[in-house]
């Protein structure tokens, strides 16, 4: 489970929640804390959630940093991340690091950090990509109940169908959008009928994975699985 640890505002409470995450088969826990996460969220919260995590004995428990460059760039969010880890050493516990994703706000916040990659080529090769696609090792449940296995590319929605049986049931290939996102790569996605109004111009976009969730937005009309 990946938490950006909101429910460690109260230690007595986070104690209790992270008691039953671990009866109810919780086996490992990634608490966000980066210079994005921390903008929005007091320190104390996810330090608190790690905290009640071990005090529960739940296996694995790290912390999850998103990072523009690495941890010892010079840029100024990393700097704070690095600071950020700084603080928290005392909990004693690791740290999973990835590259901030080129959507939503980080592509009106963070373009000018972010180096242009080519938009062709299957998507599995696109790093935290893995094989997500054909083979979901994580799945993120938006407020919505959408399940997403990649970002806002969702197999169906848990408040409607167990989400064990979304995952026992997926196949890529059932579904037009994944199956091109891995036969094809995203470039593929605007060879759709659907996606012939689309305005595509390359410069536009950083990588694939913006590419690819800017096209799926506009295929949502006519297919309600391309984007959550």
């Amino acid at each position: 489970m990946i938490t950006n640890g909101i429910w460690g505002k109260n230690k007595e409470t986070a104690e209790k929640l992270a008691m039953k995450l671990k009866t109810a088969g919780l086996n490992t826990i990634n608490i966000s804390v980066d210079a994005f996460h921390l903008q929005f969220i007091p320190l104390e919260y996810p330090r608190n959630a790690s905290l009640a995590s071990l005090k529960a004995d739940i296996e694995n428990v790290k912390w999850n940093i998103a990072l523009i460059e690495s941890i010892n760039a010079t840029n100024k969010y990393d700097k704070k991340t690095a600071q950020i880890l700084k603080t928290l050493q005392p909990v004693g516990i690791d740290a999973n690091t990835f590259k901030i994703v080129p959507a939503g706000r980080a592509i009106q916040n963070l373009r000018q950090y972010l180096t242009p990659t080519s938009l062709y080529g299957p998507c599995e090769q696109e790093p935290l990509e893995g094989n997500t696609l054909t083979n979901p090792e994580s799945i993120c449940i938006e407020p919505s109940g959408s399940a997403d296995i990649c970002w806002s590319l969702p197999i169906g929605n848990a408040k409607s169908v167990s989400l064990r049986q979304l995952i026992t049931e997926y196949d890529w290939r059932r579904n037009p959008i994944t199956r091109i996102l891995v036969e094809e790569g995203t470039t593929g996605l605007l060879k759709l009928p659907e996606a012939r109004d689309y305005q595509f111009r390359e410069e536009q976009y950083v990588n694939k994975c913006h590419l690819c969730t800017e096209i799926r937005k506009t295929l949502k009309l006519h297919y309600p699985n391309a984007h959550s």
